[in-house]
């Protein structure tokens, strides 16, 4: 726990009256736990300074993803429509160093064009003229984006991570699982902040290495490397995610893996994404089979659920609990569930999404008007409807 920054709570206090929707005013409180603190809050934000913004252009992740955004979208065709955008930016006018970030566009360019994500042609061929006044000078080059790097673009994807899940769903066959998959897109900056390892979890998280070592598909970094952490907190992240979809509570996973609700939520958001993603080049790389996996996976992601629930979720209205209960009691396929009587799947179900299920599957649900009897009477008002009948008669 620490103190917000003062830009931070200059932001969020700002949000209080709009002029342009016409407040004359607005207020913003900060409530303090007593004098102290109050005073404290006061020096600080009220009369704070608010901290000096940085560019962090510069920075690869952040250069590399905008420079193949910029070229997908057609911005930036070439070297002098690149020098041009970049030289009016926020970095370039507070570092006033263009050769800094020359040097480092020059480098994601050529990492773009290894990926295959970017073509990139030079001028002065063999059968293109040059004039003189050219000669000599570096030659301009044009940037085009591959179908494969618009894609990219397209899903917000650093390319950093879009190369890692190429490779790995390049390496995936019948012999790997879904913890593989699982693996691939938690090793990714996407999924940071990845779950850390304490140190009384870490001989368990290395058993759970060597056991499942001939599943991953990337190979596992040398112990000394800087990359190991992110890896082997990777490997706790897809454990978690494992659990998540064996149909574990929340409790388990918190006692288990020191997850909250809340993460679990931003967890699964994000997993579902890069699932997708992964999904989505492999449409792109013919991969058919490994595109199935993923889809089947990204189900039971979001669901939380075994591979053998999956034929019920089809069903609106039938999630993790209700397939399973469905599952159990010998319902497990659409066929069974069709054949299944009302009164059964009521009692499981509850009448109305047993009601609706049945719609689904196109039966019809006889409607019962207003106060005509439901279902067995007891013995009580059956004997007074008898009574009742025959006083009429």
């Amino acid at each position: 726990m620490d103190w917000i920054p003062v830009l931070e709570y200059m932001q969020m206090a700002g949000r209080a009256g709009r002029p342009e929707f016409g407040d004359r005013f607005g207020e913003a409180i900060t409530i303090a736990k007593d004098e102290r603190e109050k005073e404290e809050i006061y020096n600080k934000y009220i009369c704070g300074v608010p901290e000096d913004i940085y560019s962090k252009l510069a920075v690869e992740p952040v250069l590399r993803t905008y420079l193949l955004s910029l070229i997908a979208s057609g911005i930036i065709r070439d070297n002098a429509t690149m020098t041009e955008f970049f030289g009016r930016t926020f970095w370039a006018h507070q570092f006033k160093d263009m050769e800094k970030l020359n040097s480092i566009m020059e480098k994601m360019i050529t990492l773009l064009a290894q990926w295959k994500f970017v073509d990139v042609q030079e001028s002065g061929g063999r059968n293109e003229f040059i004039p003189a006044k050219k000669l000599g000078t570096k030659a301009e080059r044009t940037f085009r984006p591959t179908l494969l790097g618009k894609r990219i673009s397209e899903l917000y994807l650093d390319p950093l991570t879009a190369r890692h899940l190429l490779d790995c769903v390049a390496r995936y066959t019948e012999q790997k699982n879904s913890f593989s998959l699982l693996q691939m897109v938690c090793h990714t900056l996407e999924m940071r902040p990845l779950l850390t390892i304490k140190s009384s979890e870490e001989d368990r998280i290395q058993e759970e290495l060597v056991r499942r070592c001939n599943t991953l598909l990337e190979d596992e970094p040398s112990a000394y490397d800087p990359e190991y952490d992110d890896f082997i907190s990777s490997i706790k992240t897809a454990l978690f995610f494992e659990a998540w979809i064996s149909e574990h509570d929340e409790e388990y996973l918190l006692d288990n893996y020191t997850i909250r609700p809340g993460e679990i939520k931003a967890k699964l958001d994000r997993a579902d994404w890069l699932l997708y993603s992964a999904a989505e080049l492999c449409v792109l790389q013919q991969e058919k089979a490994t595109v199935r996996e993923l889809a089947k996976l990204r189900i039971r992601v979001k669901n939380g659920v075994k591979e053998e629930l999956l034929p019920l979720l089809k069903l609106k209205g039938i999630g993790r609990v209700r397939s399973r209960r469905l599952y159990t009691n010998g319902i497990r396929e659409l066929g069974d569930v069709r054949t299944a009587d009302l009164t059964t799947l009521s009692q499981l179900l509850g009448r109305l999404v047993a009601e609706d299920v049945k719609r689904q599957l196109g039966e019809e649900i006889e409607e019962i008007a207003p106060g005509t009897r439901k279902g067995q009477l007891s013995m009580e008002k059956f004997s007074a409807e008898k009574i009742g009948s025959r006083s009429i008669k």
